[in-house]
This record gives structure tokens, sequence and C-alpha cells, in this order.
């Protein structure tokens, strides 16, 4: 397990410098927007998630798709468990036989299936943005969004009177 980051102060102190060994990303940093389509769970999750993947400077203004995909099988996933919650692992289904006489079976959730689908989906998708623990240090940092310079004055560019 490596080693806790110094603080700036401490560098200060012994005159070093911290020497970031990860290589950032050619894609530059930016924000994504939040698709239109999105169901009304999922633009909770994506107001969530946003805020913690700008903090780690992973995301690019290309991650639009793939975080609506994880932000809808959040929202299904969050449905899944509701309706497992509320009728429970197994249900009862009653079913005529051959001869005609009810029959009472059990059988189980069928939300149940939909939860663990989405939960591996998510797994997935939170190993790919560096959400996991073993995943965490795998992830470059994007490049820092290029700010537009502003003009630079130059002496000969301005009208002399005189």
């Amino acid at each position: 397990m490596p080693r806790a980051r110094l603080p700036e102060s401490v560098h200060k102190l012994r005159g070093t410098k911290y020497r970031d060994r990860r290589k950032p990303s050619e894609v530059a940093a930016g924000r994504p927007k939040q698709p239109d389509h999105l169901s009304e769970e999922a633009k909770r999750e994506w107001r969530r998630l946003i805020p913690l993947l700008e903090q780690r400077g992973t995301l690019s203004k290309a991650d639009s798709a793939v975080l609506a995909l994880y932000c809808e099988t959040h929202a299904r996933w969050l449905q899944a468990k509701r309706e497992v919650a509320e009728n429970g692992l197994m249900i009862e289904s009653t079913v005529l036989d051959s001869s005609g006489e009810q029959v009472t079976s059990r059988k189980p959730n069928p939300a149940l299936k939909v939860a663990e689908n989405a939960e591996r989906s998510l797994r997935g998708y939170l190993k790919e943005f560096g959400m996991t623990p073993s995943s965490r240090e795998r992830v470059r940092p994007a490049k820092p969004e290029e700010q537009p310079a502003a003009p630079e004055e130059d002496e000969n560019s301005e009208w002399k009177i005189g």
C-alpha cells in the first residue's frame, strides 16, 4: 500500500517537491452535459456523482454517455430493490394443475434478478471511473482545461501620438 502524500507545508519545510508519478491523460478535463432523457432518480445520481469525479480530476466532456448509462442503471437498481423490499425475495403464485385444482408455488422474485444484474453492471462502471478501492490509483487524471489566454499588450500594437 502506498504511503500517504505529504502536505505541501511539509514539502516546503524540507525543501522538497511532490513528484506525481501518474502521467495525466491526453484527454482534456471538463464537465459533461446531463442528458435530458434521464429519469428523476438517474438525475439525482448524476448530481451526486459529478462533483466527486470533478474533485478527483478524472472527468471529461466525453464521459456523458457512460455516466448516463451508470445513472440509469443505478435508478433501475433502486427500483428493483424497492420491489424486492415490498414483495419479498420469494413470491407466491397460484396456478391450476392438469386436474383443475389450484396449486400455490413459490418462486424467486423476478426483481431480484434485475437487481443482481444492475449490481454487476454498476460495479463495472465504478471500476471504469476508478471508484473502487482496487481501481482508484489506476485512473489517470485528465489534462487540465486550457483557459483562453488574455491578449498580451505589445508596445507596437498601440497607436502612439507624437
